[in-house]
């Protein structure tokens, strides 16, 4: 998990006091946030016209100690709208100051808190390498499109806050797997956020501010338009849909694993979905291969699917399915497999919980040999 919070707030709108009281806040949220990660501290401050990033490797309960900090906090003034800060616990990516949050990319600069499984798969599809920390798929997908489809080809968990072309409007988002809060200062119109409620309350209550803390309701994009603020805070909402929410909403169920990426396998016994001759629509889940109208290339369609429309091509492929586990080898009915996107093999649920991949990097081919035994130290 990591740590985001921050705030935004109506340009020239506050006095010396308030802004004393803001600062205040902001160190404190960077302070509580270090429980939540420890690997990196960064922040973006913007103003109607600049932007300004600051990165470290030092942890932001030590950070907030030094002089260091007080010199970047002064760059926090009236002209100040939007300040992004974020805390790194390092899943994916080596910690090193280029892999700490924001993410500067074209036109946006946004934090991340949680996990994209198919980051590799989301940029092949974007036309980029794949990067080494998963978050900064999510802001090459949101300065490539509209905000409301930059999430479709997403499956993970997040909370997300950023900025885009101008630096006088928020945009906070986030599905059910990671928490976010928010807490209005309507006499300094100011927006604050923060991952947690215990994050918010302590930062506040120290700087002497008691305020009411909303969590942030899921699956929708709230965008706050500063320069709009008065006693009332102004935003705009727009839904959003993620490659997970649509797995469920049109299979039934659907969960997933770790950083496994892990799907069940859904039962389509029925003839709804059509190929027309292998028609491609979008990328596999599993794979990032070109994909039929459900989602999986021929490779990964699952166990139980009609086959009535399917190509003869496609039809072979599939009846040719793997009934053993490909970790242990142990025969066993294909209903009880799950397919790893990561080492490319379908695993029994017994392997599943042992493949050791919680060291925060993905497993691949190589670290598993061929009697199934893991080369990874776990």
């Amino acid at each position: 998990m990591c740590g985001i919070f921050g705030f935004a707030k109506t340009s020239n709108g506050q006095s010396d006091h308030q802004l004393d009281i803001l600062k205040r806040t902001f160190t404190n949220l960077a302070d509580e946030s270090s429980t939540r990660g420890k690997d990196s501290t960064g922040f973006s401050i913007m103003n109607p016209l600049n932007r300004y990033t600051y990165k470290t490797l030092t942890d932001s309960s030590t950070l907030t100690r030094t002089d260091e900090w007080f010199n970047v906090i002064d760059k926090i003034d009236r002209d100040t709208s939007i300040v992004l800060g974020h805390t790194r616990f390092a899943t994916t990516g080596a910690k090193v100051v280029t892999n700490a949050h924001p993410f500067n990319i074209g036109e946006v600069v946004g934090i991340h808190n949680g996990v994209i499984y198919n980051y590799n798969q989301v940029a092949r599809k974007l036309g980029k390498a794949i990067p080494q920390v998963d978050s900064e798929v999510i802001f090459q997908s949101l300065n490539r499109k509209d905000k409301s489809k930059a999430f479709e080809s997403i499956n993970g968990d997040f909370a997300v806050a950023w900025a885009k072309e101008n630096n006088t409007t928020l945009h906070l988002a986030r599905e059910d797997g990671r928490p976010m809060v928010i807490s209005y200062w309507k006499k300094a119109k100011v927006l604050f956020f923060a991952s947690t409620e215990d994050i918010m309350s302590n930062a506040m209550l120290d700087a002497g501010l008691v305020l009411d803390i909303i969590k942030v309701p899921t699956d929708i994009i709230y965008s706050y338009d500063t320069s709009k603020f008065t006693k009332l805070v102004d935003y705009k909402e727009e839904k959003f849909k993620t490659i997970s929410q649509e797995t469920i909403d049109d299979y039934g169920y659907g969960f997933n694993y770790g950083y496994g990426g892990w799907y069940s396998k859904y039962n389509t016994n029925t003839c709804d979905t059509t190929y027309e001759n292998d028609v491609e629509d979008g990328y596999c889940i599993n794979c990032a291969d070109y994909s039929y109208k459900n989602g999986y290339c021929a490779e990964h369609l699952p166990s139980d699917m009609c086959t009535k429309n399917m190509s003869p091509a496609s039809k072979a492929l599939y009846e040719n399915k793997v009934d053993y586990c490909e970790v242990c080898f142990e025969d066993t009915v294909d209903d009880e497999l799950e397919y790893d996107a990561d080492i490319r093999k379908y695993v029994c649920i017994d392997c599943e919980w042992d493949i050791p991949n919680y060291d925060g990097k993905l497993l691949t081919e190589g670290d598993i040999d061929e009697e199934g035994n893991t080369n990874r130290v776990s």
